[in-house]
């Protein structure tokens, strides 16, 4: 993981208040991937989120972090190829 890739998976985690160990960052490559994986870790820890919601916060996230436009911002994109995160 690169250094973008690396800051944008410590803004999820603050924004969510998860955690998401480094060998299952390296498998989170596409947005949609991310989405489900939070949607997971908060209902483990007895939240019931609202998946909207979080998709919403998620996308704000990785415009901020990544610069990038947020109609770029979708479940398909690649957060290294699509997103130019390295």
């Amino acid at each position: 993981m690169g250094l973008d890739t690396v800051e944008l998976v410590m803004a999820i985690e603050e924004e969510f208040g998860i955690e998401i160990p480094n060998t299952d960052a390296m498998n989170l490559a596409v947005l949609g991937e991310m989405h489900d994986y939070i949607i997971q870790a908060l209902r483990q820890r007895g939240d019931n989120p609202d998946e909207g919601s979080v998709w919403e916060r998620l996308s704000v996230v990785v415009v901020k972090q990544l610069g990038v436009r947020p109609k770029d911002v979708t479940r398909t994109a690649h957060i290294v190829y699509d997103l130019r995160a390295d």
